[in-house]
Parts: C-alpha cells; sequence; structure tokens
C-alpha cells in the first residue's frame, strides 16, 4: 500500500445459511487513542509505522512511584508505563455547543465530554449534515470508571447527574440522545 488508508469490503460467509453476508462500509471516523491519534489518518500512520501508544504515566494523573515496584511486592505493580489520552485537555470542552446544561455538561464523566465531540467529529469526516431524527447506529466500547469512583468519595455531592453522567451505560445513550439519532 501507498500510506494512504484504503478500505478492503470483505464478503463473510453466513453459516448459518451459507450465504454472503450484507457488506458494511465504514463512512466516518474519529477517534482519541493512545499515541496521539485522533483520526483515522494519524491512526493508519500509527499502523504503518508499527508505533504503539506506550508512554510514561504523566504526572498530573498519580504518582507512580508510589504504586510502582518491579519485583511485584503486594499492594504493587511491575509496569510502571501505560497507555494514556496525553493530548486531551478536559479543561478545554466547549460547554456552549451541546444542548445539555451547562451544569450537567460540568459534572459528567470526561469520558462523555470526549465521547461527544468524537461523536460529533465523526459526523464531520462522513460528511453527515442532517442526522437528527435518522436511522443511524451508534456503537461504543468503554473501559474504566475512574470518574465514578472519584466521585463516590465525595461526600458532598451537590445536584444531580449521579447515574447519567458517571455511569458507562450511558455513552450510547448519550450520543442517540443529544444527536437525535
Amino acid at each position: 500500500r501507498d500510506g494512504t488508508a484504503a478500505t478492503d469490503f470483505s464478503y463473510a460467509y453466513s453459516s448459518k445459511e451459507n450465504k454472503m453476508a450484507e457488506p458494511i462500509a465504514v463512512v466516518g471516523m474519529a477517534m482519541r487513542l493512545p499515541g496521539n491519534v485522533r483520526n483515522g489518518d494519524e491512526f493508519w500512520q500509527l499502523l504503518v509505522e508499527k508505533r504503539n501508544g506506550l508512554c510514561d504515566v504523566p504526572q498530573d494523573r498519580y504518582n507512580v512511584n508510589g504504586f510502582h515496584d518491579p519485583s511485584g511486592k503486594p499492594s504493587t505493580f511491575r509496569m510502571n508505563k501505560g497507555y494514556f489520552l496525553q493530548d486531551v485537555d478536559i479543561a478545554q470542552f466547549d460547554t456552549s455547543f451541546f444542548s445539555l446544561s451547562k451544569a450537567e455538561l460540568e459534572r459528567l464523566d470526561p469520558q462523555q465530554r470526549q465521547l461527544l465531540e468524537v461523536a460529533y467529529e465523526c459526523m464531520e469526516d462522513a460528511g453527515a449534515t442532517s442526522w437528527r431524527g435518522s436511522n443511524t447506529g451508534c456503537y461504543v466500547g468503554v473501559f474504566g470508571d475512574d470518574w465514578q469512583d472519584l466521585n463516590a468519595k465525595e461526600t458532598l455531592h451537590k445536584g444531580g447527574y449521579r447515574v447519567t453522567g458517571y455511569d458507562d451505560f450511558v455513552l450510547g445513550n448519550r450520543i442517540s440522545y443529544e444527536f437525535d439519532l
């Protein structure tokens, strides 16, 4: 390949009916991945160059030296690196862009805030202009409950949004609701 993104449409056979399954097409793409990957071209370059996003634990996340022990003592971990989104600043979120109230947006898990932005970028990348009310699928994979864990320790929780703002089950629904899919 010449280093540009390409799409192969592979046809799969259904084992039940021995018929060809209908092909699918990826029309738009946006992402935030370790290794400073924000779009399909950057993802393609990461793959072509055989790089990965492994990096040192950012100092603003936690004190890795307080938990790291290469010997693996109890209550420590051997690894002092990880896959972190280094180019994401959750404080840089335009609360006026989405229809949710400013109070709700401020309480949202950063994953939800990022996903709102990435979903919009995906629609832009696809050239979609009138998605509201459309029959568009929204599929979200997520791992991690850090925001929920942090807020569970908050003794003076103010306002609502504890369920809709923190739990990962809401992510796909948040996108479907916000974009009226």
